[in-house]
C-alpha cells in the first residue's frame, strides 16, 4: 500500500511539474495598422469602432510561441466622461500556422489617447486549442498614420 501511494503521489508531482514548465510570463510589443471611426455623441461623450491588422509581435523572449505572431483585433468601446466600456477579439496566427483567439476589455483611455486594459486567451488551434492566459495591454495608435503599437504583459499556459 505504502509504495502504490509513493507511486501515485510522485506521479502526481511529475503531472503537476509538467504543468507548471508551460506556464510562460512575458512582455512584448505587437505592431500594427489601425483604423479607427470616431462617433461624437455629445461633448466627453464618443462611440468608437477599433479594427487593427497586426504584422508581428516581439516578445521579450524569442522562444514564446507569441513571438511574431500576426493578426486581426476588432471591436467597440464607448468613452463616456472618464468611464471607458467595451471591448473584442482577436485572432492570431504564430510562426508555426497555429491559431489563438484572445478577448480584450478596455478598462481606461489616457490623456495621450492609449487604451490600456486586459485581455485573455479563449482556445484556438493546434498548441493552443487548451491554452489559458491573461495580461494587460496599452495600445496606443498614431492617428495621422495610423501606426499602432500595443505593450503587452502577462502569462500564457500552453497543456
Amino acid at each position: 500500500m505504502y509504495i502504490r501511494t509513493c507511486f501515485f503521489g510522485a506521479c502526481g508531482l511529475l503531472a503537476m511539474s509538467a504543468a507548471f514548465a508551460d506556464e510562460m510570463t512575458f512582455s512584448g510589443t505587437g505592431y500594427g495598422m489601425t483604423e479607427n471611426t470616431v462617433h461624437m455623441v455629445a461633448d466627453g461623450h464618443m462611440l468608437m469602432e477599433l479594427k487593427t491588422a497586426y504584422s508581428g509581435f516581439e516578445i521579450d523572449d524569442p522562444d514564446n510561441p507569441m513571438n511574431g505572431m500576426t493578426g486581426p483585433c476588432f471591436g467597440a468601446m464607448e468613452v463616456k466622461g472618464a468611464a471607458v466600456t467595451g471591448g473584442g477579439r482577436c485572432l492570431y496566427t504564430d510562426a508555426d500556422g497555429d491559431m489563438v483567439s484572445m478577448q480584450w476589455t478596455p478598462e481606461a483611455m489616457a490623456a495621450d489617447g492609449a487604451v490600456t486594459g486586459s485581455w485573455s486567451v479563449s482556445g484556438g488551434t493546434g498548441k493552443w486549442m487548451d491554452a489559458s492566459g491573461e495580461g494587460t495591454f496599452s495600445s496606443l495608435a498614431n492617428p495621422d498614420t495610423g501606426e499602432s503599437a500595443n505593450s503587452v504583459i502577462g502569462k500564457v499556459m500552453l497543456p
